[in-house]
């Protein structure tokens, strides 16, 4: 399973996915992992755009004396109902960022938090997952079946 699906499930089947109005899940380059929203160009537009602010963001604090870790860091731009809230996250090494943008809320510090302790599980979850073909195999009743053996097994003539 690739990442994009198993993202989309983890969303749906937790619910996840009406935390925020838009709820967007990129990558460092500013490519869509998942999206809450119909439209796949704003989407796609988001994820361009808080991938850009991040990236000056990071440049712009990196002119601190103190050398912090980024990850210790999050992105917010906000009124007291609405807003954007931008935190990274790591998945094998490589780096992500779930973007929420919220209008009217009632209680956007709890939403805040919400979104945060949203990061930490999908974290956790991702981290049980493998993207190795071979561990992903394990389990299954025939383990040692090569793709090969397969394809002879349905081939004209049964070889």
């Amino acid at each position: 399973m690739n990442l994009n699906l198993l993202v989309k499930k983890f969303f749906e089947e937790n619910e996840y996915n009406k935390i925020a109005e838009r709820l967007v899940v990129l990558r460092h380059d500013g490519i869509n992992v998942y999206s809450n929203m119909p439209d796949q160009f704003e989407a796609a537009s988001i994820g361009a755009l808080v991938s850009g602010v991040w990236q000056a963001a990071e440049s712009l604090s990196s002119m601190l004396k103190q050398q912090n870790e980024f990850f210790d860091f999050r992105l917010g731009f906000d009124t007291s109902s609405d807003g954007l809230y931008v935190l990274p996250f790591t998945i094998l090494d490589q780096t992500y960022y779930l973007c929420a943008i919220y209008r009217d809320s009632n209680n956007p510090g709890k939403l805040k938090r919400n979104i945060r302790l949203l990061k930490e599980n999908l974290e956790l979850f991702l981290s049980e997952f493998s993207f190795d073909t071979e561990k992903n195999r394990e389990g299954y009743l025939f383990q040692n079946i090569t793709d090969d053996e397969m394809n002879n097994l349905f081939g004209i003539g049964g070889r």
